[in-house]
């Protein structure tokens, strides 16, 4: 093969694992924040937990979990995720698995103290709402029962859950049928709020059960389509954690992914000269 003919021509053949051996040392130290939404991510595999730093004597912060349908960064301060990752494909939803057969399930992969818990739901009176919604992955039972676990899920008012927000779910999916991909962020955000009577800023939301998990004001989606032919569009949306009547255009709710990225406090895009 062409790289042994190259390798062999070498006066010292040491240097040739001495550079395998740093290039594999960088690799081994980047990991990645954020996938790009315009990036074509192939599914996991295996579960990975991913620690921001290898120096034992730094804190870990930031919880990254990849599953074969749906990545995810843990927000373990509010109990939930901060953003869930999808690539969905029309081939991709195609599938029988019934979430009849699933069972919500709190994600052993996060220390006890750190995580949400079933009974923390447990007469909360919100739902426990999906990032990355089940109906995404009906390909095998296994994709379905991974969507389940709760660091997918947020409390989610449970008429927007089963209403507006299940409508909004079934919109991203039916974009696959004109495009080749969609990417999907999804994700929840505390917005703050005027106080009319002094006029001050605050940012309020409610806590459920004794793990505090943290009831978002809002959620996000950012939406990147790619077409036949390679074009790209992207949109976003903010959509309240309440009732929304079925009729509301979801044009009302649009926004720019800034936006989101300035309220979520993340980014979907390289900065600029990075």
């Amino acid at each position: 093969m062409p790289k042994k003919k190259k390798y062999s021509r070498f006066r010292l053949p040491w240097l040739a694992p001495l550079f395998i051996g740093i290039a594999l040392g960088i690799a081994s130290q980047r990991i990645p924040e954020l996938r790009n939404y315009t990036e074509n991510v192939v599914p996991k595999t295996e579960y990975r937990f991913k620690q921001e730093s290898s120096v034992s004597t730094l804190p870990v912060s930031s919880f990254h979990i990849d599953r074969p349908g749906y990545s995810l960064a843990y927000d373990a301060r509010n109990r939930n995720p901060a953003w869930v990752y999808e690539h969905l494909t029309a081939e991709g939803l195609k599938g029988s698995a019934n979430r009849a057969h699933s069972q919500f399930k709190e994600d052993e992969i996060i220390p006890t103290h750190l995580r949400a818990s079933l009974a923390d739901y447990k007469g909360s009176g919100f739902d426990r709402g999906h990032m990355a919604p089940a109906a995404d992955h009906k390909a095998t039972i296994k994709s379905m029962n991974d969507t389940f676990y709760l660091t997918n899920m947020c409390p989610q008012c449970p008429e927007l859950n089963r209403g507006y927000w299940a409508e909004f779910e079934k919109h991203v999916r039916n974009l696959t049928s004109d495009n080749k991909n969609v990417y999907v962020f999804t994700g929840p955000l505390y917005l703050p709020y005027t106080d009319f009577d002094n006029g001050e800023r605050y940012v309020k939301y409610k806590v459920i059960g004794d793990n505090d998990v943290a009831v978002p004001t809002h959620f996000f989606k950012v939406i990147t389509t790619e077409n036949l032919l390679g074009g790209k569009t992207t949109t976003a949306y903010i959509l309240p954690n309440k009732k929304i009547p079925d009729n509301t255009p979801l044009e009302k709710f649009r926004t720019t992914v800034q936006r989101v990225e300035k309220a979520a406090g993340i980014l979907f895009t390289k900065p600029k000269g990075k």
